[in-house]
């Protein structure tokens, strides 16, 4: 190939400018206030996206408990998709409202708002119920853009960019975080053999 020798150079160059600017990045304790608090709410809604995808299926046969099992599927689907669906019609008014009442309002009334909505689900009894709280979900996760905003309007430009690659990372991991932690959680008698007797 006659353009890898040019390729390589310039790719070794990218990575030799990309450590000089990383050694020359100063962290404030400004830069940390913003940071941490972004991180975790991230993280946090991050980790209510995915969540509920390892007992999804068993929750659909509990609400239904005569659904034929090749329509579980569909059932999982409908709770799932939801909460995406909710996004979809949120995001804007959410992005509206942080720039009308301000970022900071906006990340933790939508915290809050995630945090109840989620826990309605964990109560639904009917099949409904689950789909409409999931939805709720994801309409008041107003976190994501508003985070990002803060990030590029309150950073240095030295700092900014650790700022969004911390942004990554925190709805990264809360994706992992999520479905490990519930499918350890799932069923917990089934899993590690309790033993729970009301003698």
């Amino acid at each position: 190939m006659p353009h890898s020798g040019w390729f390589r150079r310039r790719l070794f160059r990218l990575i030799a400018c990309s450590r000089a600017k990383a050694k020359g990045i100063k962290i404030t304790r400004r830069d940390l206030k913003i940071f941490i608090p972004a991180f975790l709410a991230l993280f946090s809604s991050a980790y209510s996206i995915t969540m509920l995808f390892p007992f999804l299926p068993f929750m659909v046969q509990f609400l239904l408990p005569q659904v034929e099992e090749e329509n579980i599927g569909k059932y999982a689907g409908f709770i799932a998709s939801s909460m995406f669906l909710g996004r979809f019609f949120g995001s804007y008014a959410w992005g509206a409202l942080a720039d009308k009442k301000g970022r900071k309002p906006v990340v933790i009334v939508s915290c809050v708002l995630i945090g109840l909505s989620s826990a309605a689900f964990g109560f639904s009894v009917q099949i409904y119920m689950a789909v409409v709280f999931r939805f709720f979900v994801g309409l008041f996760n107003g976190v994501a853009g508003t985070v990002k905003a803060i990030i590029s309007e309150s950073t240095t430009n030295r700092s900014q960019a650790l700022g969004m690659s911390l942004i990554i990372c925190a709805f990264s991991l809360g994706l992992i975080m999520g479905p490990a932690v519930s499918g350890a959680l799932a069923d917990p008698i089934g899993q590690y053999n309790l033993n729970i007797s009301s003698e």
